[in-house]
Protein backbone atom coordinates (compact mmCIF):
# COMPACT_ATOMS: atom_id res chain seq x y z
CA UNK A 1 0.00 0.00 0.00
CA UNK A 2 0.81 3.64 -0.54
CA UNK A 3 0.61 5.90 2.86
CA UNK A 4 -2.68 7.69 1.36
CA UNK A 5 -3.78 4.11 2.11
CA UNK A 6 -3.23 4.70 6.41
CA UNK A 7 -6.79 7.16 5.76
CA UNK A 8 -8.41 3.88 4.46
CA UNK A 9 -7.58 1.92 7.03
CA UNK A 10 -8.11 4.52 10.02
CA UNK A 11 -11.95 5.27 8.25
CA UNK A 12 -12.90 1.64 8.69
CA UNK A 13 -11.86 1.19 12.00
CA UNK A 14 -14.28 4.53 12.88
CA UNK A 15 -11.36 6.27 13.96
CA UNK A 16 -10.41 10.47 13.59
CA UNK A 17 -7.05 11.43 12.63
CA UNK A 18 -6.84 12.59 16.50
CA UNK A 19 -8.10 9.80 17.66
CA UNK A 20 -5.34 7.54 16.11
CA UNK A 21 -2.91 10.18 16.88
CA UNK A 22 -3.80 9.62 20.35
CA UNK A 23 -3.34 6.38 20.56
CA UNK A 24 -0.25 5.74 18.78
CA UNK A 25 1.26 8.57 20.56
CA UNK A 26 2.09 10.95 17.52
CA UNK A 27 0.28 13.98 17.16
CA UNK A 28 -2.33 14.70 14.77
CA UNK A 29 -0.38 17.24 12.09
CA UNK A 30 1.90 13.51 11.32
CA UNK A 31 -1.21 11.68 10.82
CA UNK A 32 -2.43 14.17 8.41
CA UNK A 33 1.11 14.73 6.48
CA UNK A 34 1.44 10.64 6.23
CA UNK A 35 -2.24 10.19 4.62
CA UNK A 36 -1.52 12.92 2.21
CA UNK A 37 2.08 11.16 1.25
CA UNK A 38 4.26 14.09 2.26
CA UNK A 39 5.89 12.51 5.37
CA UNK A 40 7.35 9.23 5.89
CA UNK A 41 6.93 8.28 9.34
CA UNK A 42 9.98 6.76 11.51
CA UNK A 43 9.90 3.08 12.18
CA UNK A 44 8.38 3.52 16.03
CA UNK A 45 6.02 5.83 14.70
CA UNK A 46 5.37 3.72 12.24
CA UNK A 47 4.89 0.45 14.10
CA UNK A 48 2.33 2.23 16.84
CA UNK A 49 -0.20 3.29 13.72
CA UNK A 50 -0.07 0.34 12.88
CA UNK A 51 -0.20 -0.79 16.23
CA UNK A 52 -3.23 0.60 16.72
CA UNK A 53 -4.71 -0.16 13.19
CA UNK A 54 -4.03 -3.77 13.54
CA UNK A 55 -2.34 -4.39 10.47
CA UNK A 56 1.29 -4.83 9.65
CA UNK A 57 3.45 -2.42 9.15
CA UNK A 58 4.52 -3.17 5.84
CA UNK A 59 0.80 -3.25 4.68
CA UNK A 60 0.62 0.16 5.69
CA UNK A 61 4.31 1.67 4.47
CA UNK A 62 5.44 -1.23 2.00
CA UNK A 63 5.78 -0.14 -1.65
CA UNK A 64 2.49 0.30 -3.65
CA UNK A 65 1.34 -3.02 -5.32
CA UNK A 66 1.31 -3.12 -9.36
CA UNK A 67 -2.18 -2.94 -10.05
CA UNK A 68 -3.97 -5.45 -11.67
CA UNK A 69 -6.78 -5.38 -14.46
CA UNK A 70 -10.14 -7.09 -12.23
CA UNK A 71 -11.00 -10.10 -14.84
CA UNK A 72 -7.41 -10.22 -16.95
CA UNK A 73 -5.12 -10.02 -13.95
CA UNK A 74 -2.68 -8.45 -16.40
CA UNK A 75 -1.34 -4.65 -15.90
CA UNK A 76 -3.76 -2.10 -17.29
CA UNK A 77 -1.87 0.15 -20.40
CA UNK A 78 -0.20 3.00 -19.11
CA UNK A 79 -2.39 6.34 -19.76
CA UNK A 80 -5.16 4.12 -19.19
CA UNK A 81 -7.80 6.19 -16.78
CA UNK A 82 -9.51 2.99 -14.22
CA UNK A 83 -11.64 3.16 -11.23
CA UNK A 84 -10.09 1.24 -8.72
CA UNK A 85 -10.15 -1.13 -5.77
CA UNK A 86 -8.32 -2.94 -2.84
CA UNK A 87 -8.77 -6.73 -2.43
CA UNK A 88 -6.80 -6.94 0.81
CA UNK A 89 -3.16 -6.08 -0.38
CA UNK A 90 -3.81 -5.68 -3.87
CA UNK A 91 -4.49 -2.87 -5.95
CA UNK A 92 -7.10 -4.16 -8.87
CA UNK A 93 -8.37 -2.06 -11.72
CA UNK A 94 -11.28 -1.64 -13.85
CA UNK A 95 -11.14 0.35 -17.32
CA UNK A 96 -13.44 3.75 -17.20
CA UNK A 97 -16.82 3.07 -19.26
CA UNK A 98 -17.32 5.02 -22.01
CA UNK A 99 -21.18 4.66 -24.00
CA UNK A 100 -24.21 6.36 -24.69
CA UNK A 101 -25.03 7.66 -21.14
CA UNK A 102 -21.65 9.41 -20.64
CA UNK A 103 -18.15 8.55 -18.95
CA UNK A 104 -17.47 6.72 -15.41
CA UNK A 105 -15.62 8.76 -12.91
CA UNK A 106 -12.05 7.93 -12.95
CA UNK A 107 -10.14 6.67 -9.83
CA UNK A 108 -6.75 7.62 -11.53
CA UNK A 109 -4.54 7.00 -14.58
CA UNK A 110 -2.30 4.19 -14.37
CA UNK A 111 1.24 5.73 -15.13
CA UNK A 112 4.49 3.86 -15.92
CA UNK A 113 3.39 0.73 -13.78
CA UNK A 114 1.77 2.11 -11.15
CA UNK A 115 -1.76 3.75 -10.36
CA UNK A 116 -1.98 7.47 -9.78
CA UNK A 117 -5.00 8.05 -7.79
CA UNK A 118 -7.11 11.52 -8.53
CA UNK A 119 -8.41 11.88 -5.18
CA UNK A 120 -9.69 10.03 -1.99
CA UNK A 121 -10.45 6.26 -2.35
CA UNK A 122 -12.63 4.71 0.31
CA UNK A 123 -12.88 0.69 0.93
CA UNK A 124 -15.59 -0.75 -1.39
CA UNK A 125 -16.97 -3.99 -2.80
CA UNK A 126 -15.28 -4.85 -5.49
CA UNK A 127 -16.95 -7.62 -7.97
CA UNK A 128 -17.29 -9.59 -11.57
CA UNK A 129 -19.89 -10.79 -12.99
CA UNK A 130 -22.04 -10.77 -16.16
CA UNK A 131 -25.08 -8.89 -14.45
CA UNK A 132 -25.82 -6.32 -15.93
CA UNK A 133 -27.47 -4.60 -12.33
CA UNK A 134 -23.28 -4.82 -10.96
CA UNK A 135 -23.50 -1.40 -12.67
CA UNK A 136 -26.46 -0.31 -10.92
CA UNK A 137 -25.08 -1.66 -7.01
CA UNK A 138 -21.81 0.09 -7.95
CA UNK A 139 -23.51 3.45 -8.71
CA UNK A 140 -25.47 3.20 -4.91
CA UNK A 141 -23.00 2.27 -3.27
CA UNK A 142 -20.78 5.19 -4.38
CA UNK A 143 -23.40 7.72 -3.89
CA UNK A 144 -23.04 6.83 -0.09
CA UNK A 145 -19.34 7.44 -0.05
CA UNK A 146 -18.04 3.66 -0.93
CA UNK A 147 -15.31 2.94 -3.06
CA UNK A 148 -16.92 0.04 -4.82
CA UNK A 149 -15.98 -1.13 -8.57
CA UNK A 150 -17.51 -4.05 -10.51
CA UNK A 151 -16.35 -5.73 -14.05
CA UNK A 152 -17.82 -6.67 -16.35
CA UNK A 153 -16.98 -10.61 -17.16
CA UNK A 154 -18.55 -13.80 -17.96
CA UNK A 155 -19.32 -15.96 -15.52
CA UNK A 156 -16.30 -18.34 -15.84
CA UNK A 157 -14.14 -14.99 -15.73
CA UNK A 158 -15.64 -13.95 -12.32
CA UNK A 159 -15.20 -17.79 -11.03
CA UNK A 160 -11.28 -17.28 -12.17
CA UNK A 161 -10.74 -13.89 -10.76
CA UNK A 162 -12.62 -15.11 -7.21
CA UNK A 163 -10.05 -17.99 -7.07
CA UNK A 164 -6.99 -15.69 -8.07
CA UNK A 165 -7.99 -13.60 -4.79
CA UNK A 166 -8.57 -10.15 -6.82
CA UNK A 167 -12.31 -9.96 -6.20
CA UNK A 168 -14.20 -10.07 -3.26
CA UNK A 169 -17.15 -11.20 -5.20
CA UNK A 170 -18.27 -13.04 -8.04
CA UNK A 171 -21.83 -12.73 -10.02
CA UNK A 172 -21.94 -16.27 -11.63
CA UNK A 173 -25.09 -17.63 -13.15
CA UNK A 174 -26.48 -21.37 -14.89
CA UNK A 175 -29.28 -23.34 -15.66
CA UNK A 176 -31.77 -23.13 -12.66
CA UNK A 177 -31.90 -26.89 -12.98
CA UNK A 178 -27.70 -27.90 -13.10
CA UNK A 179 -25.54 -27.69 -10.27
CA UNK A 180 -23.04 -24.85 -10.40
CA UNK A 181 -19.74 -25.52 -10.57
CA UNK A 182 -17.32 -25.08 -7.58
CA UNK A 183 -14.21 -22.25 -6.99
CA UNK A 184 -11.34 -24.93 -5.84
CA UNK A 185 -9.44 -23.76 -2.89
CA UNK A 186 -11.68 -21.05 -2.18
CA UNK A 187 -14.59 -20.91 0.66
CA UNK A 188 -17.38 -19.21 -0.45
CA UNK A 189 -20.65 -18.32 1.06
CA UNK A 190 -23.47 -17.40 -1.86
CA UNK A 191 -26.22 -15.21 -1.95
CA UNK A 192 -29.30 -14.94 -4.64
CA UNK A 193 -29.20 -12.51 -7.10
CA UNK A 194 -32.17 -13.05 -10.07
CA UNK A 195 -33.65 -15.39 -12.26
CA UNK A 196 -33.52 -14.27 -15.76
CA UNK A 197 -34.39 -16.63 -19.09
CA UNK A 198 -31.46 -16.20 -21.47
CA UNK A 199 -31.62 -16.59 -25.33
CA UNK A 200 -31.62 -14.39 -28.56
CA UNK A 201 -32.38 -11.23 -28.94
CA UNK A 202 -33.38 -10.01 -32.02
CA UNK A 203 -34.41 -6.37 -34.09
CA UNK A 204 -37.30 -4.97 -33.52
CA UNK A 205 -37.90 -5.65 -36.92
CA UNK A 206 -37.39 -9.06 -37.37
CA UNK A 207 -39.21 -11.25 -39.70
CA UNK A 208 -41.23 -13.87 -37.93
CA UNK A 209 -38.99 -16.82 -37.16
CA UNK A 210 -35.65 -14.63 -37.07
CA UNK A 211 -34.56 -16.99 -34.10
CA UNK A 212 -34.98 -20.53 -36.08
CA UNK A 213 -32.36 -18.74 -38.73
CA UNK A 214 -30.26 -18.08 -35.93
CA UNK A 215 -29.79 -21.82 -34.18
CA UNK A 216 -29.85 -23.57 -37.70
CA UNK A 217 -26.62 -21.81 -38.38
CA UNK A 218 -27.24 -20.31 -41.86
CA UNK A 219 -26.81 -16.61 -40.42
CA UNK A 220 -24.36 -14.88 -38.40
CA UNK A 221 -24.96 -14.52 -34.63
CA UNK A 222 -23.66 -12.28 -31.87
CA UNK A 223 -22.07 -14.25 -29.68
CA UNK A 224 -20.16 -14.28 -25.97
CA UNK A 225 -17.03 -16.04 -25.42
CA UNK A 226 -16.37 -19.23 -24.30
CA UNK A 227 -17.19 -19.81 -20.90
CA UNK A 228 -19.76 -17.49 -20.74
CA UNK A 229 -23.50 -19.30 -19.31
CA UNK A 230 -25.40 -18.09 -22.24
CA UNK A 231 -22.76 -18.93 -24.85
CA UNK A 232 -22.74 -22.57 -23.73
CA UNK A 233 -26.88 -21.96 -23.39
CA UNK A 234 -27.26 -20.71 -27.39
CA UNK A 235 -24.44 -23.77 -28.82
CA UNK A 236 -26.71 -26.54 -26.89
CA UNK A 237 -29.68 -25.00 -28.48
CA UNK A 238 -28.30 -25.05 -32.15
CA UNK A 239 -27.10 -28.24 -31.71
CA UNK A 240 -23.12 -29.81 -33.05
CA UNK A 241 -25.02 -30.00 -36.35
CA UNK A 242 -25.43 -26.53 -37.06
CA UNK A 243 -21.60 -26.26 -37.41
CA UNK A 244 -19.66 -23.09 -36.58
CA UNK A 245 -21.75 -19.70 -36.69
CA UNK A 246 -19.57 -16.62 -37.96
CA UNK A 247 -20.37 -13.62 -35.90
CA UNK A 248 -18.84 -11.37 -33.67
CA UNK A 249 -17.56 -11.79 -30.08
CA UNK A 250 -19.08 -9.34 -27.95
CA UNK A 251 -18.25 -9.26 -23.90
CA UNK A 252 -21.71 -8.32 -22.02
CA UNK A 253 -25.34 -8.59 -21.87
CA UNK A 254 -26.14 -4.99 -22.92
CA UNK A 255 -23.34 -4.93 -25.90
CA UNK A 256 -25.06 -8.34 -27.72
CA UNK A 257 -28.81 -6.66 -27.53
CA UNK A 258 -27.56 -3.78 -28.88
CA UNK A 259 -25.76 -5.15 -31.40
CA UNK A 260 -28.88 -6.90 -32.05
CA UNK A 261 -30.89 -3.96 -32.83
CA UNK A 262 -28.06 -1.95 -34.30
CA UNK A 263 -26.83 -4.52 -36.85
CA UNK A 264 -30.14 -6.61 -37.64
CA UNK A 265 -27.97 -9.79 -36.47
CA UNK A 266 -29.56 -12.23 -33.81
CA UNK A 267 -27.18 -11.90 -30.25
CA UNK A 268 -27.00 -13.95 -27.75
CA UNK A 269 -28.22 -12.26 -24.45
CA UNK A 270 -30.63 -12.44 -21.32
CA UNK A 271 -34.19 -11.69 -21.47
CA UNK A 272 -33.38 -8.12 -19.35
CA UNK A 273 -30.71 -6.72 -21.53
CA UNK A 274 -33.33 -6.96 -24.68
CA UNK A 275 -35.68 -5.23 -23.08
CA UNK A 276 -33.27 -2.42 -22.06
CA UNK A 277 -32.92 -1.89 -25.37
CA UNK A 278 -36.17 -2.36 -27.12
CA UNK A 279 -34.84 -6.13 -29.01
CA UNK A 280 -36.99 -8.88 -29.35
CA UNK A 281 -36.35 -11.94 -27.31
CA UNK A 282 -36.69 -15.30 -27.78
CA UNK A 283 -35.88 -17.68 -24.66
CA UNK A 284 -33.63 -20.96 -25.03
CA UNK A 285 -33.69 -21.38 -20.58
CA UNK A 286 -33.33 -19.85 -17.43
CA UNK A 287 -30.80 -19.24 -15.35
CA UNK A 288 -30.19 -18.60 -11.48
CA UNK A 289 -27.50 -15.30 -10.68
CA UNK A 290 -25.83 -15.91 -7.83
CA UNK A 291 -23.30 -13.48 -5.94
CA UNK A 292 -20.60 -16.12 -4.63
CA UNK A 293 -18.62 -13.95 -1.53
CA UNK A 294 -15.09 -15.17 -0.23
CA UNK A 295 -15.70 -16.42 3.40
CA UNK A 296 -13.06 -14.44 4.58
CA UNK A 297 -14.31 -11.07 3.58
CA UNK A 298 -17.79 -11.63 4.94
CA UNK A 299 -17.37 -9.67 7.59
CA UNK A 300 -15.67 -6.55 6.32
CA UNK A 301 -18.24 -3.50 6.31
CA UNK A 302 -17.95 -2.65 2.42
CA UNK A 303 -19.21 -6.28 1.51
CA UNK A 304 -21.76 -6.11 4.34
CA UNK A 305 -22.96 -3.05 2.89
CA UNK A 306 -22.92 -4.51 -0.73
CA UNK A 307 -25.07 -7.52 0.76
CA UNK A 308 -27.59 -4.67 2.40
CA UNK A 309 -28.24 -2.74 -0.71
CA UNK A 310 -29.08 -6.07 -2.98
CA UNK A 311 -31.46 -6.91 -0.52
CA UNK A 312 -33.31 -3.54 -0.17
CA UNK A 313 -35.74 -2.19 -2.17
CA UNK A 314 -34.35 0.45 -4.13
CA UNK A 315 -31.34 -1.79 -5.57
CA UNK A 316 -34.77 -4.11 -6.54
CA UNK A 317 -37.23 -1.54 -7.90
CA UNK A 318 -34.33 -0.42 -10.37
CA UNK A 319 -34.10 -4.08 -11.89
CA UNK A 320 -37.70 -4.34 -11.77
CA UNK A 321 -38.21 -1.16 -14.03
CA UNK A 322 -35.88 -2.79 -16.48
CA UNK A 323 -38.15 -5.75 -16.98
CA UNK A 324 -37.15 -9.77 -17.07
CA UNK A 325 -35.90 -9.87 -14.08
CA UNK A 326 -37.45 -12.45 -11.19
CA UNK A 327 -36.18 -11.18 -7.89
CA UNK A 328 -37.66 -13.81 -5.50
CA UNK A 329 -34.66 -14.15 -2.78
CA UNK A 330 -32.58 -11.48 -3.98
CA UNK A 331 -29.79 -10.99 -1.18
CA UNK A 332 -30.36 -13.82 0.86
CA UNK A 333 -27.89 -16.61 1.33
CA UNK A 334 -28.32 -19.87 -0.83
CA UNK A 335 -28.72 -22.84 1.03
Amino acid sequence: MTNTSLRDVRETAGLTQAELASRAGVSRQLVGAVEAGRHQPRVDAALALAAVLGVEVTALFGPEAVPVDIVSGSRPSDQSLVRAGRVGDRTVTAPVRVGPDGWDIADGMVEAGRLTSFGRRRPGLVVAGCEPGLEVLERILRESGSGAVSASSSSAAARAALAAGRVHAAVVHGPEHEPFPTVEGVEVDRFGVARWRVGLAGPPDAASGWWREALSGRVPVVQREQGAGVQRTYEQAAGAESGAVAGPLVSTHLEAARRAVLTGMPAVTIEPAALAVGALFHSLDVHEAQMWVTREWLGDRPVREALEVIAGRRFQRRLEAVGGYDLLGCGTRVA
